[in-house]
């Protein structure tokens, strides 16, 4: 069981930004997925920024302590975000990028900053999740009071609600009868799909919603490779060498639920409908 948790919001939003056609969306909502972090968009009749929706239910959770990663310039959002809550403490981090690097080196990068700027960190527990997804109280709930070391929610592919070619660029995770974690494939191809049932005959996915020992952890973090892929040091890595190291070390906590995803400018009309 943990009360802390690191919120992963210092992207490049460079999907966000991409332009859209024949789109739906006001000049004003437009705008402001070009020119705000995409965690400040605002929703609801309250017109809330989306990430006080994920601090909701994080908080309705039990969380008590909350780090906020983000980026080098984003102290209009550091300076000016508040939560009104006698229940938490919200910090921020910076994810600093070097003077040879154009965007963040990854999100494996973003926890370890983390750490670094908060030292306590690294001799407890604590969950990480995105600040672009909106997981349920239920599932922020179930990682925190988890009593593995290291664990991640393993959602059924099936109650996740998103198309074939959205579920296509999520990473699966392979998981033994114990539910340990064998292996994570990023964007899998058909037929390993298939081959990646669990015993309930469910393909489970990854939404980046995981609860790491510091004490055990913060090695892999520091040492993660850079992904030939991305060309970024990745969360998946992480959990790959951890588990290279102990098969038993990450324990995949199955369950059916959805998750709201605002990753591009397609995404706000459908976030409009479920945020009141």
């Amino acid at each position: 069981m943990t009360d802390s948790i690191i919120i992963m919001a210092a992207g490049a939003s460079s999907r966000m930004k991409k332009p859209i056609n024949n789109s739906k969306l006001s000049n004003a909502q437009i705008e402001a997925a070009n020119s705000k972090s995409k965690v400040l968009i605002e929703f609801g009749r309250e017109k809330k920024p989306f990430i006080s929706y994920l601090i909701s239910n994080i908080i309705q959770a039990g969380f008590k302590k909350i780090y906020i990663v983000t980026s080098e310039k984003a102290d209009f959002f550091r300076n000016n975000f508040k939560i009104e809550s006698k229940e938490v403490i919200i910090n921020f981090s910076i994810q600093y990028i070097s003077k040879a690097r154009v965007k963040p080196l990854g999100t494996a990068d973003a926890v370890l900053q983390t750490l670094d700027q908060f030292p306590l960190l690294k001799s407890i527990s604590f969950c990480v999740c995105n600040g672009d997804n909106l997981y349920s109280v239920q599932s922020l709930f179930k990682i925190r009071k988890s009593k593995a070391i290291n664990a991640f929610i393993a959602y059924d592919r099936d109650g996740l609600n998103f198309s074939k070619d959205r579920i296509s660029s999520f990473a699966i995770a392979k998981m033994d009868n114990k539910n340990f974690l064998i292996d994570i494939i990023e964007k899998p191809e058909l037929e390993i799909i298939n081959k990646s049932l669990d015993k309930a005959g469910k393909i489970r996915v990854s939404m980046n919603l995981f609860k790491f020992n510091g004490n055990q952890s913060f090695k892999f973090f520091k040492n993660c490779p850079i992904n030939d892929s991305r060309n970024e040091k990745e969360i998946p890595d992480v959990l790959k060498n951890m588990i290279s190291e102990d098969s038993k070390s990450v324990l995949g906590i199955p369950i059916s639920d959805s998750v709201l995803d605002l990753t591009s400018k397609t995404d706000i009309l459908e976030l409009e409908k479920h945020l009141k």
